[in-house]
C-alpha cells in the first residue's frame, strides 16, 4: 500500500473501540513508517502517538522528545553542543510547530538575552543563529544542515525520500508544502511566532539542506 494511502487506511483497519485509545506511529532502521494500537517494537523507534479522546483534532503529535527548558544562555549553549542528528528521521521526530527536539521556542523567545551563531556555515555541521533579547522589536531562532553530495544522494543523512517528507510531515498536521526549485516550504503561525521548515533534495543540485526557523515580532 502507498505510505500516502497508509494514513486513510487506518479508519478502515481500525475499528472504533481501538480508536478509543491510542495509535502508535513507529519508524524501523529502513525509515518505514508503521501505525499500530501497540506500542512500537523493540527494534522501531516511536515517533509520535495520536490519541482520539480529543475528537476534534486527530493529529499525530511527536511524543518520543524530552521537553528542554532554556533560561538563559548557559542553557541554550548545552543545546546547541549536545544536539545531533544521524539522519532526516531524527530531525522530523522532533519537529513540532512550537517545538524543536524539546525546545519550546515561544518560550525561549521570551527570553532576556541569549545570543549564539555558529558562523562560518559549513556542510555537515548543524549551524544555529539565535538572536534574543526581550524588548526587542524582533526575536528568532533558526537551526539548519547541509551536505554537499552529488546526484540522488547516498549519504547516511539523506535516508528519506521527499516524499516521504512530505508525507511525515502531512502527518504532523504541518499540512502540503509550497515548493520552488526543489525546495520544499512550510509556513506556519503559532501565537505571535512566524515559522518556516524548508527542505532541500534535488538530483541535479549537489547543495541539500533543512532549516527550521521561528521569529517572533512585534512588542
Amino acid at each position: 500500500m502507498p505510505m500516502k494511502l497508509a494514513l486513510l487506511a487506518l479508519t478502515f483497519i481500525f475499528p472504533l473501540s481501538v480508536w478509543a485509545g491510542s495509535i502508535h506511529q513507529c519508524e524501523d532502521a529502513q525509515g518505514n513508517m508503521s501505525f499500530s494500537s501497540e506500542p512500537c517494537p523493540d527494534n522501531a523507534s516511536a515517533l509520535s502517538t495520536l490519541n482520539s479522546q480529543s475528537g476534534k483534532n486527530r493529529r499525530l503529535k511527536n511524543t518520543s522528545i524530552k521537553r528542554i527548558i532554556i533560561n538563559n544562555q548557559q542553557d541554550f549553549n548545552h543545546f546547541a553542543n549536545t544536539l545531533s542528528f544521524n539522519n532526516m528521521s531524527d530531525v522530523l521526530r522532533g519537529l513540532e510547530a512550537n517545538r524543536f527536539h524539546g525546545v519550546k521556542l515561544s518560550y525561549l523567545l521570551a527570553q532576556e538575552n541569549i545570543q549564539y551563531e555558529s558562523r562560518p556555515f559549513k556542510n555537515e555541521t548543524i549551524n544555529y543563529y539565535a538572536d534574543i533579547k526581550r524588548g526587542k522589536r524582533k526575536n528568532s531562532f533558526s537551526i539548519s544542515y547541509a551536505l554537499n553530495v552529488k546526484g540522488k544522494g547516498n549519504h547516511p543523512f539523506l535516508n528519506l525520500s521527499n516524499e516521504k517528507i512530505v508525507f511525515r510531515m502531512q502527518s504532523l498536521g504541518f499540512g502540503k508544502p509550497e515548493t520552488s526549485q526543489d525546495i520544499y516550504s512550510w509556513d506556519w503561525k503559532h501565537g505571535s511566532m512566524n515559522c518556516q521548515f524548508d527542505y532541500k533534495r534535488s538530483d541535479t543540485d549537489s547543495n541539500k539542506y533543512f532549516k527550521y526557523a521561528c521569529s517572533e515580532t512585534g512588542y
